[in-house]
């Protein structure tokens, strides 16, 4: 009996019937996932434009050199960088119900210098894709500024897969095509919200190298590691236009010898000089990574970190937090503990820029609001707004100085939280 159970065995693991079928299809996977990062970087900007494309970005003047000034003038509370101040670029993505949640998360980030995108899945009804791209057409502030931007291509996005991290790759590729002046990036939900202001976040940013990466990592290690890199997976999403679960082989890979793996959050403050490496590939490694995360659950918490963890120009630049104040179950589930009022001044004392996640229209978000944004009306304030408030006046309605800033309490949270991530003692846990 038991040999005849040891020949079974035996012949289980010599059958290889299953390579082809999964060979063609990690092949298919591959050319999908492909062909929608290229596809937003090769198609014609000269064709008819997509009804849910609504808005194109408007060119700037050069941003020149990596660092800023840290002489400041100040008057009347203003602050002036006499340099460039840096951009940035979001990504604010959603689901199905989220259109309002991603427009309030959109006005609470908003400033005149920064570039944004929003991407509302294909889980989301065409209705709901269409009002989303109406209500940024309509907003004077974004006709006039034309730094918003609807992803005319909606994708299936289910988080344990790669079809996040693809969707993620393809908006930071028309942000590229777009725009080249902007040098951080940064990817929101539509459950994120920010805890200090873009005046707070301009001006601290101002006086950092522009070579920062803040990405948490981690060497991936026990239950993680074969749990999630050693499964063979098909991503249904990649195929179907309905959510499901992650297809599962019986069959298990090897782990790779050739490079480190690390993971962490998939919430991520990236360079654009890192950025575009992973869209280039110019020597081939974000690529090589690309397809063996296809085949990865929870891609989104492993793709940026290996690649920055091997890569001998950036892994130096890799600062392990993510920016986010983010609360977990014990032990941690696979999503986070939505936010309450009974969070707020954990939130505070985090110094962090953003915390997630967050129930739809909780009280505690009208209290970030009142208390760390300062918003009376739909954008969080700064020096920009140079409109009269008289009479219920929206002041941000005329767009002032884009360069000039009002840091306030959030700029002294984060330069502190700053300066304690680049210590020397956290610096040399880099990539470890």
């Amino acid at each position: 009996m038991r040999k005849n159970a040891g020949s079974h065995s035996g012949r289980m693991f010599s059958d290889r019937k299953w390579i082809l079928p999964f060979f063609a299809s990690l092949i298919i996977s591959m050319s999908l996932v492909l062909t929608a990062i290229f596809g937003a970087l090769s198609s014609d900007s000269g064709g008819e434009q997509s009804p849910f494309e609504i808005i194109s970005f408007k060119r700037s003047e050069n941003s020149n050199g990596y660092f800023v000034e840290s002489d400041i003038e100040r008057a009347s509370n203003v602050s002036v960088v006499k340099r460039e101040a840096p951009r940035f670029a979001y990504l604010i993505s959603g689901t199905k119900g989220d259109s309002h949640r991603m427009m309030r998360t959109l006005e609470a980030v908003y400033h005149p210098r920064n570039q944004y995108i929003l991407h509302l899945d294909l889980e989301a009804p065409p209705r709901e894709r269409l009002e989303l791209a109406n209500a940024v057409k309509a907003d004077p502030v974004f006709r006039e500024v034309e730094n918003v931007r609807v992803m005319s291509q909606s994708n299936l996005v289910t988080y344990k897969g790669p079809t996040m991290i693809a969707c993620t790759l393809q908006a930071i590729a028309i942000l590229l095509k777009e725009s080249s002046e902007w040098d951080w990036f940064i990817n929101l939900s539509a459950s994120d919200y920010p805890l200090m202001t873009q005046d707070d976040l301009l001006y601290v940013f101002s006086n950092l190298s522009r070579n920062l990466n803040f990405i948490e990592h981690t060497r991936i290690a026990g239950w993680k590691l074969n749990q999630r890199a050693r499964p063979i997976i098909i991503d249904p999403a990649l195929y179907l236009s309905k959510k499901s679960d992650l297809a599962l082989t019986t069959q298990r890979r090897t782990l790779p010898t050739s490079f480190k793996l690390f993971t962490g959050s998939a919430w991520v403050v990236l360079t654009r000089s890192f950025v575009e490496y992973c869209i280039w590939g110019w020597d081939n490694f974000p690529r090589t990574m690309l397809m063996y995360y296809t085949n990865f659950v929870s891609s989104p918490e492993g793709y940026f970190h290996t690649v920055i963890c091997n890569t001998e120009e950036f892994h130096h630049t890799a600062i392990s937090h993510d920016l986010h104040y983010i609360a977990w179950d014990t032990p941690p589930k696979q999503h986070p503990i939505s936010l309450t009022m009974k969070d707020f001044d954990k939130m505070v004392k985090s110094k962090a820029l953003f915390a997630r996640k967050f129930a739809k229209d909780d009280p505690v978000l009208d209290k970030i609001d009142k208390e760390l944004l300062g918003r009376t009306h739909r954008f969080s304030p700064g020096a920009w707004c140079v409109g009269t408030s008289e009479g219920g006046a929206d002041p941000c309605s005329v767009r002032g100085n884009g360069t000039m800033f009002r840091p306030g309490p959030g700029a002294d949270r984060l330069s502190e939280l700053l300066q304690g991530l680049l210590s020397k003692e956290s610096l040399s846990k880099q990539c470890l």
